[in-house]
């Protein structure tokens, strides 16, 4: 494995914490967006970098819900040909707004985010050692991330994730 500066990995830890599988079928059927999440996810996307180089992502997810499916809990853990990345959240919903904690065991990094939901896509802002924003599409069992970031090194992230 290639040994890669804090600027250029982190990004991809935050942008990985933010892949939180949403459907329009679960919005429906539940007040809160966390509904029919409990449970393993796996996925598979790209990293951009601003030097103009690429990597192929490989994500493992698992999420818990709490508080009657206000809350949820979630561990990820994604793979780059030269990085692994260990990453947990709590995130809560409530009248539409999105809010949480954030946190990345292997690179020391942590934050919150904000944002809002709707029934076929949610956008959150990201705050705390980077900034930047991610918006999640669904489409039924899939859902797809994309999320950019003004960090050194980081330009964009696209996933795509489904059960597994």
């Amino acid at each position: 494995m290639r040994t890669l500066k804090f600027g250029r990995t982190a990004p991809i830890a935050l942008a990985l914490l933010f892949t939180l599988p949403l459907s329009a079928t679960a919005m429906a059927e539940s007040a809160t967006p966390f509904a029919q999440l409990s449970g393993a996810w796996h996925g598979g996307g790209q990293v951009k970098y601003n030097d103009g180089s690429n990597e192929r992502l490989s994500c493992r997810g698992n999420y818990s819900q709490k508080s009657g499916g206000t809350e949820l809990t979630l561990a990820i853990r994604c793979q780059s040909p030269s990085n692994k990345i260990d990453m947990k959240s709590n995130i809560s919903y409530e009248g539409g707004r999105l809010s949480g904690h954030w946190s990345e065991k292997s690179f020391g990094l942590e934050g919150d985010v904000d944002g809002s939901s709707a029934a076929n896509k949610f956008t959150v802002r990201i705050s705390g050692q980077l900034q930047g924003s991610m918006t999640v599409s669904m489409n039924g069992a899939n859902h797809s991330v994309s999320i950019a970031t003004t960090g050194p090194g980081f330009k964009a992230v696209s996933i795509s994730f489904s059960r597994g």
